[in-house]
């Protein structure tokens, strides 16, 4: 069985933060999930946060990939990790111009050299250069 882990990006304080604990209880904000982040001992609104699913994959250093990721492949080409919500799996978006066989991401990092360089959220200006190429 695959580890089943989220990380948030805190839009208010710009920071990535590991979660401890997801609560779906009814009455957390209204009924919205409420999470728990390792560094703190307080839930928050899922308002002020953006969920992000572990992968179950790790890039070539051995790193966890989550969604959001932005990974180089082959010291070139990079491409955004994203869940495809119509067929329902994590796929990999290039950034520039650069066609994927395909873009399942588990086949995307077996067949070329994967690394996470950074994410969508730390990182904007990758996301500004790729579409610059």
């Amino acid at each position: 069985m695959r580890d089943i882990k989220f990380r948030i990006w805190d839009t208010e304080n710009k920071e990535m933060l590991k979660v401890q604990e997801l609560d779906f209880e009814p009455t957390f904000y209204g009924g919205r999930i409420a999470i728990r982040p390792d560094q703190y001992n307080d839930y928050f609104d899922t308002e002020d946060m953006i969920l992000m699913q572990y992968t179950g994959l790790h890039d070539k250093n051995g790193k966890e990939i989550y969604e959001g990721d932005i990974l180089r492949f082959n010291e070139v080409d990079t491409a955004i990790v994203e869940w495809n919500e119509k067929y329902a799996y994590f796929m990999v978006r290039p950034i520039q111009d650069y066609y994927f066989d395909s873009d399942v991401l588990g086949h995307a990092i077996e067949y070329n050299n994967a690394e996470i360089i950074s994410n969508i959220y730390e990182n904007e200006d990758l996301l500004e250069k790729g579409a610059e190429e």
